[in-house]
């Protein structure tokens, strides 16, 4: 299982050891482990190394507390998780919902949340919103509390977004305040 993989035509070297490892017609004799990358790729497009897209790939803090295997697995790759059902009409894909939520990055870093001030206010199924909400928070009712897992494509992809890094899993601690 590879940590990350290459994004554009790149090749790998690796050699470790005394005797070394060869790849890539490379044989090292260092006492270190040295990993080289050269990068082809179209002019002035850089070359960056993305984690997995596959959550099911990535190791998560152990302070997320997070087992897949508790988690439903939907048709686009998004797993979710009800810690808390809530009561009352349940969110449609074009409802308006207020919620309070945590983000973290799978290392247990927080880049996000509102939990303790005003309820956030977004409508489903446009655009103010990454698809991985979109999809997640369909079905929840007043009070229901949930945990995504949203892989990168469900979010923003291969692009960096503020504190996030490319490529980033997600995830979400999500509660519906109010649904209208």
């Amino acid at each position: 299982m590879d940590l990350f993989r290459p994004v554009g035509r790149c090749t790998f070297v690796a050699t470790m050891g005394r005797m070394g490892v060869r790849l890539s017609g490379l044989v090292s004799s260092t006492a270190s482990v040295l990993v080289l990358c050269s990068c082809s790729g179209g002019e002035g497009s850089p070359q960056q190394l993305l984690p997995p897209s596959d959550p099911a790939e990535i190791f998560f803090a152990r302070d997320l507390s997070i087992d897949l295997a508790d988690f439903e697995l939907t048709s686009s790759g998004l797993y979710i998780q009800d810690l808390s059902e809530g009561a009352g009409t349940a969110a449609r894909r074009t409802s308006r919902v207020w919620i309070e939520y945590v983000g973290w990055l799978p290392d247990g870093t927080v880049f996000d949340g509102n939990v303790g001030s005003t309820p956030y206010a977004i409508r489903l199924g446009g655009n103010e919103v990454i698809r991985g909400w979109n999809q997640g928070i369909v079905g929840m009712r007043r009070g229901g509390i949930r945990r995504l897992v949203v892989r990168p494509g469900l979010a923003y992809g291969s692009s960096r977004r503020g504190g996030i890094p490319p490529g980033s899993t997600l995830i979400f601690h999500i509660e519906l305040i109010d649904v209208d």
